[in-house]
């Protein structure tokens, strides 16, 4: 008799806790018989109406209808009476609790944002439909115009971060990556179901990236769905989403600190997600392989924060082009140290001093505004690409500022160096182009001069003129500076300005990585260059005879005397 008892009451326990769900879904389709039909929109309106697939998808259709209406008869809606529903601080006091502390509180309920009939937990959504929902109150064009009074490129800004981002306590992130597609003008939208859903041919939206159907996209995956993304109109744009989400909506004053997110590091924006569109207008994320938004090339081309997402792989390459700038200048240096008696006991031949006027004014004015400002950009951009380590210039947001105006700097700079060498002395194929003779003799024998003859006390080769400044080495060296280097730097440096006209640009050339890749390795070449360039200066007849002829234009050479002819 004690096994029948215990095995009845084991029976009427499980029915106990079956039955509230079995119930709420009795109910629930009960209900959605009515309110799930577009006809009982014009019995009372749309707010009686309930799209059936957005209820399916939302957290409140496990605790059912009756649940929040406990109110509504077996003679609903004959009998008359309005059905009670309950209030949100029944289930989510805690919630109730941190909404009514902050400032939003007194603007608006917990409906105005959250329709119950299709709330979602956080990981169910994208930053996209977050921040439409924030933009029913909050218009575009009056954000943009509070955000832009102390937010540098507000719009960039705006699209990369939901407003939670920064109007919240949340402090973890991952990133919300999500597919665009072109249209015929060439802009980009946000593709609903259907759309992507015709794009796979019937198959599953997700199918696009997540290849095997496993939920979980892998960086071979990314990197495959990246390769031919272009050509079939479609790109991965990225947001920075709190990866827990809190009600304490407020303006934080670490927000306004540029550091908040771009020295936050590479370790917090490991995490990282896709958001795909689901047939009830909504999202289902799906998460990517740790660390893929760090691939140089083909893992996130779209997206890209300045110092947060960096590759480490091409800080290592950049790290060796600049240690290439320090170490061979100082290899030289060494080995001039030792030779340096050897040097000052030379036995030069006969010479006489003449003095050339070899730098004009306006050249002497350009290479020390362009000098400055490219020491400029090399000492800012450590910062902009190292801020969680280096701090020069105080702020992050200062860095920025001062590498921004640097920049503009260099471009006017080098739009003045070649009118000035191409309409006014008209002579910039005779001092940066080499000749055949440079070619055939002058390289060698500067080369040699530079490995060899300088440490024996050996004269230069090459002597300075007003119509021929630079030997065959500095020619060509200079030639790709200003001709490659310079270009490509400022190119590069203007599209990831986010000027709006040249998005476009700039996503047709590969995508922000890409560009910002190409940026900072170019930068690392100019800076080399920097450590390379002072130290030849101090190869002339004294260590600062050089830098002192671009100071004052005039240059003292040593031209060997004739030797007497007999008669």
């Amino acid at each position: 008799m004690r096994r029948i008892w215990q095995g009845l009451w084991a029976t009427a326990l499980a029915m106990a806790l079956l039955q509230p769900h079995s119930l709420a879904a009795r109910e629930n389709s009960e209900c959605l018989g009515c309110h799930g039909t577009r006809a009982i929109i014009e019995q009372g309106g749309a707010r009686l109406y309930i799209d059936p697939q957005q209820f399916a998808e939302t957290s409140h259709r496990f605790v059912g209808c009756s649940s929040c209406h406990d109110s509504v008869t077996d003679k609903h809606p004959a009998d008359g009476i309005k059905p009670a529903h309950a209030s949100c601080r029944e289930c989510h006091g805690a919630i109730v609790g941190e909404y009514a502390a902050s400032m939003h509180a007194r603007n608006a309920a917990c409906a105005d944002c959250h329709n119950p009939h299709h709330v979602r937990k956080l990981a169910y959504m994208s930053a996209v439909e977050i921040n439409a929902i924030c933009n029913r109150c909050h218009m575009l064009p009056a954000s943009v115009k509070s955000h832009r009074q102390w937010l540098p490129q507000t719009e960039l800004h705006l699209n990369a971060l939901p407003c939670i981002t920064c109007h919240t306590g949340s402090k973890n992130y991952a990133i919300d990556l999500f597919i665009e597609k072109e249209d015929r003008q060439g802009n980009f939208h946000m593709p609903d179901y259907q759309e992507l859903h015709e794009a796979t041919g019937g198959r599953e939206v997700s199918s696009l990236i997540d290849a095997n159907g496993d939920n979980f996209i892998s960086l071979s995956e990314l990197r495959s769905f990246n390769r031919t993304a272009r050509s079939n109109g479609m790109r991965l744009r990225g947001t920075i989403m709190p990866r827990i989400m809190t009600h304490s909506y407020q303006i934080l004053d670490n927000r306004w600190d540029c550091t908040f997110c771009h020295v936050s590091g590479t370790k917090i924006m490991q995490v990282c997600y896709v958001s795909f569109p689901t047939k009830t207008a909504g999202y289902i994320r799906i998460p990517v392989e740790k660390g893929a938004v760090l691939d140089a090339l083909y893992g996130t081309p779209d997206f890209y924060m300045t110092g947060a997402t960096r590759n480490k792989q091409l800080s290592i390459i950049g790290a060796l082009l600049i240690a290439c700038g320090i170490i061979i200048p100082m290899g030289h240096g060494f080995i001039r140290f030792l030779t340096r008696r050897r040097r000052e006991h030379g036995t030069p031949l006969p010479a006489r001093e003449v003095i050339v006027y070899l730098q004009p004014t306006p050249v002497r004015i350009w290479h020390w505004i362009h000098a400055l400002s490219i020491v400029t950009l090399c000492a800012t951009g450590v910062q902009i690409r190292f801020p969680d380590t280096v701090d020069l210039f105080g702020s992050y947001k200062a860095a920025v500022y001062l590498h921004n105006t640097a920049g503009i700097t260099v471009t006017v700079s080098m739009v003045y160096w070649v009118l000035y060498y191409v309409v006014i002395s008209r002579s910039i194929g005779k001092i940066y182009v080499p000749n055949g003779e440079d070619m055939k003799h002058g390289l060698i024998r500067q080369a040699l001069y530079y490995a060899f003859n300088y440490f024996r006390g050996k004269p230069n080769p090459f002597h300075a003129t007003p119509e021929n400044k630079f030997n065959a080495l500095q020619k060509i060296a200079y030639l790709v500076i200003m001709f490659v280097f310079m270009p490509l730097v400022i190119v590069t440096g203007f599209l990831l300005l986010d000027i709006m006209p040249l998005r476009r640009m700039l996503f047709t050339l590969g995508g922000i990585k890409l560009i910002d890749g190409l940026h900072f390795l170019t930068a690392c070449c100019l800076c080399a260059f920097v450590f390379f360039h002072f130290y030849l200066t101090t190869l002339g007849p004294t260590p600062f005879s050089e830098i002192r002829t671009m100071w004052t234009g005039w240059e003292k050479e040593r031209e060997e005397e004739e030797k007497p002819t007999a008669e």
